[in-house]
This record gives C-alpha cells, sequence and structure tokens, in this order.
C-alpha cells in the first residue's frame, strides 16, 4: 500500500511539473528561417527585429517584426486569450535576448530597415535608446506610442 501511495505522490508531482511548464508565458524558440510570422505571414528571418507573443496558456505566436506584432495583439484585443498576453521583442543590440515589450525602450529611425519597413526597433532601457540614437539618427518611443503605428496593407506604415 505504502508503494502505491508513494508512487502517486510522484506522479502527481511529475503531473504539476507538466502543467506548470505547458502554461508558461516565457519566450519561445524561434526558428529563422522557417517559422512564418503569425500576422504578416511572411518568414521570421531577423533575429534583431523578431517578437513573440505568449497567451496565459502558454500558446506562443510568433512575428518578424515589432509592428506586425503589435498590429496583431491590438486587431484581435477582443480575444480572450489575448488579454493577458505577454508581448517579449528582441534585444536589437542582443538578438536571442528576449525584453518584456511593455518595459522596453524603442527607437524609430529611417536608418534602421526593419522587415516591414517601420524602422522600429527595441532596447532594455531608456538609457541605451538615448545612446542608440547619438549614433543614429533616430527617436526614442514608447511601447504605448508603438501600438498606435498603423501598418499598410503593403508594407510600409502610417503613424
Amino acid at each position: 500500500m505504502e508503494f502505491f501511495k508513494k508512487t502517486a505522490r510522484i506522479m502527481f508531482t511529475i503531473g504539476l511539473l507538466f502543467f506548470a511548464a505547458g502554461c508558461s508565458q516565457e519566450p519561445v524558440e524561434i526558428h529563422y528561417a522557417s517559422d512564418e510570422c503569425s500576422h504578416c505571414k511572411m518568414m521570421i528571418t531577423d533575429n534583431q527585429f523578431a517578437s513573440q507573443l505568449v497567451t496565459e496558456k502558454g500558446k506562443a505566436l510568433k512575428f518578424d517584426a515589432i509592428e506586425c506584432m503589435a498590429a496583431y495583439h491590438q486587431n484581435n484585443e477582443k480575444k480572450e486569450e489575448l488579454n493577458s498576453a505577454k508581448l517579449w521583442v528582441s534585444n536589437y543590440e542582443q538578438p536571442g535576448m528576449w525584453l518584456d515589450a511593455t518595459e522596453a525602450s524603442f527607437v524609430r529611425s529611417e536608418v534602421i530597415k526593419s522587415p516591414m519597413g517601420a524602422s522600429l526597433l527595441a532596447l532594455p532601457s531608456y538609457e541605451a535608446a538615448e545612446n542608440h540614437i547619438q549614433d543614429k539618427p533616430g527617436r526614442v518611443i514608447a511601447w504605448e506610442e508603438v501600438t498606435q503605428i498603423r501598418m499598410n496593407k503593403g508594407m510600409g506604415m502610417h503613424k
């Protein structure tokens, strides 16, 4: 009898671990040159501009550009699964390092060519963004302004 109780506890613990891992809102790996953008359906190829949205249940949607994720989130904000989604953007200066989009700082610079033409990149802090525009022309903007950028039906962007 003791053996069955011990086995049941171990199985319950393993089940909890799988449940917790399945519901993580941490960013997932993007397979560059094979994963498709959930918004524009283009292949994701540049790790400096990639972004992703992870729902409360752990479902990850991947995007080729920050503006694609912002537009997708805004266009689908009434979907219940997106209400508490976590939004991640790639650190432009350290691709592969993910930043919380609501806490990152953004630079919009015409000399930076992002995949969808918004010339938008993400950095971990306001200071990093200020340092970036000292070397390259641009303007520091917050996430709230990023969400106001409107995408054309084509590749370009409007503000």
